[in-house]
């Protein structure tokens, strides 16, 4: 059956519902602000989605997987699809709460990423209840069904699910975290950051853009590449001067500051001990190899 607590109980409950049989990885079906009463009680209901709530003040109790909790202030809980739950908010300090509905296919797996695994339904969060709150408060300014609306409210909700994620992730996780994708794939996109941002980074702003440790990624990439990030991101610098050396006419301190150095007299040293000539010899190199080939050759 579906969800009945979408019907409204007080002057303080405000909510949209919309389809349940929607088509998507991630689809609205609800949401919505309420301050409970004194003892309210929502349930027990089978839910055909998921639903997430963010307690903004006040406690009360849930049942759920054959366990009792008591989610309070500064914590999250979920009632999941198919699952039997029941809750009851407190008889003297009632919950205030805004909550998302939503399914899809990938509604589970985002629900366990936040950390709601079996057997998991409450969950501590390091981030503001108001940023949740605001988020609802954003979806409720245009509430009209309209195909501009829908998607407005479908980006809302997936910035509260990535909020979610976040108020959930151990401080500690960029150092320790699973892979979420393969090492490869982290490696990868490390090495088209650098293309397309190359003249404008460091090794810095490539790890923080990837979201490892320093030392653990750069390790990583090693490892994968053979060559450090610091080595593989000079390398490409002097391989992108070196074509610019050869087709164009720019300044050789031109071409320092396009491919990333700002001081000239740097950008020449690195690229003699690199290549073992200096720029303007390499440049006088490359005019005299396409001379060679635009020549006549003799009979």
């Amino acid at each position: 059956m579906r969800a009945r607590d979408t019907v409204k109980r007080n002057k303080h409950y405000h909510c949209l519902e919309y389809d349940h049989d929607q088509n998507g990885d991630i689809c609205l079906i609800a949401c919505g602000m309420e301050h409970c009463d004194p003892g309210e009680n929502c349930g027990p209901y089978i839910r055909d989605c998921y639903h997430l709530h963010v307690v903004l003040s006040g406690t009360g109790t849930l049942y759920a997987g054959g366990q009792e909790f008591h989610p309070r202030f500064g914590q999250m809980f979920l009632l999941k699809h198919n699952e039997e739950t029941h809750y009851i908010a407190d008889s003297t300090d009632p919950w205030n709460y805004c909550w998302v509905t939503y399914n899809g296919t990938e509604a589970r797996r985002l629900s366990e990423e936040i950390g709601f695994t079996e057997g998991v339904y409450c969950l501590d969060s390091s981030v503001e209840a108001k940023e949740f709150f605001e988020l609802v408060c954003r979806m409720h300014e245009k509430p009209e069904m309209n195909y501009t609306n829908d998607l407005r409210r479908r980006g809302i909700l997936l910035e509260f699910l990535a909020l979610a994620l976040e108020a959930t992730e151990n401080r500690n996780r960029k150092s320790a975290r699973h892979y979420e994708y393969s090492p490869e794939v982290y490696v990868r996109r490390a090495v088209d950051f650098i293309h397309y941002n190359y003249a404008t980074i460091n090794v810095g702003d490539i790890v923080e853009y990837i979201g490892f440790t320093r030392s653990y990624f750069t390790t990583m990439f090693k490892k994968h590449v053979g060559v450090s990030l610091q080595e593989y991101l000079m390398q490409y610098r002097l391989k992108q001067s070196c074509h610019l050396l050869a087709t164009t006419d720019l300044p050789v301190q031109d071409i320092a500051q396009k491919v990333g150095y700002e001081n000239p007299l740097t950008f020449s040293r690195t690229f003699k001990r690199a290549c073992g000539i200096s720029p303007t010899e390499y440049r006088l190199q490359s005019e005299a190899g396409q001379r060679s080939r635009r020549e006549p050759q003799a009979d």
